[in-house]
């Protein structure tokens, strides 16, 4: 190698350190940060985080599931006894829920009741079919006593009340509902036994188990008079309480 041809190398490689070390004694915050571009049909969409609050219930049969026409009560619907807001709390493993059915047995092929697990209903915890009273009135069902069907406290549950009217396969006629277990305390205890709507579900149930066997005493139906006030439910306070209904084997 000639000595031009080497200075020209001995310029080159000096000027190629002196990048480096200026290059790797950068500030962190100077280095260059490279990020893709992504075109919008490659962003990836994340889930919407689920709610800590279910949405309301819908404590109103509106109508037919389907094309066919409904049970035939008058202008009278199915509604489920408990507020429209949430959450709707109990205290009870196997809580008792109540609806005003205005058919009777002759008129509903069968119902069909089922509970599933927190907001995304990824699992199903129960599942029946029932017979209605031969009464219209107000219905009770309550959750089997069972390990395999208690609530967990703290976690949100998603009930379905269905209705198959006479002549229908499948039911056409739904309210549907949230209930979340708490903690049993000694100030929610007090708000069972005074029938307060702070508890919802298990004030309701005692009530209507108390005026099933003293139909008659003032005191009960001031308390269930109270309770269904606060749900604007006053037009059923002198609808009869007919009992629970009739479990079926699937």
């Amino acid at each position: 190698m000639n000595s031009g041809a080497a200075m020209k190398w001995s310029r080159y490689f000096g000027l190629v350190a002196i990048g480096l070390c200026c290059w790797t004694s950068l500030p962190a915050t100077a280095w260059p940060v490279f990020k893709p571009s992504l075109s919008s049909g490659q962003v990836k969409q994340l889930p919407p985080a689920p709610p800590s609050t279910p949405p309301p219930n819908r404590t109103r049969s509106g109508g037919s599931l389907g094309d066919e026409a409904v049970c035939t009560a008058g202008d009278q619907s199915v509604r489920a006894l408990i507020p429209v807001e949430n959450p709707v709390l109990t205290t009870a493993a196997h809580p008792t829920f109540l609806f005003y059915v205005p058919y009777g047995s002759e008129q509903v092929q069968y119902g069909e009741f089922s509970v599933l697990v927190g907001v995304n209903e990824m699992q199903r915890l129960y599942r029946t079919r029932f017979m209605l009273p031969a009464q219209p009135g107000i219905v009770s069902i309550q959750l089997p006593e069972s390990p395999d069907y208690q609530l967990k406290e703290d976690t949100f549950y998603h009930w379905y009340f269905k209705l198959a009217c006479a002549g229908h396969t499948t039911p056409n006629i739904q309210v549907d509902g949230w209930v979340q277990r708490v903690a049993l305390t000694p100030d929610r205890q007090r708000q069972i036994d005074s029938a307060s709507p702070e508890v919802w579900y298990d004030a309701l149930a005692q009530v209507a188990e108390q005026r099933l066997t003293d139909p008659q005493n003032p005191a009960l139906m001031t308390q269930w008079q109270n309770l269904l006030t606060t749900i604007n439910a006053t037009e059923l306070i002198e609808m009869p309480i007919v009992g629970s209904v009739q479990l079926q084997s699937e």
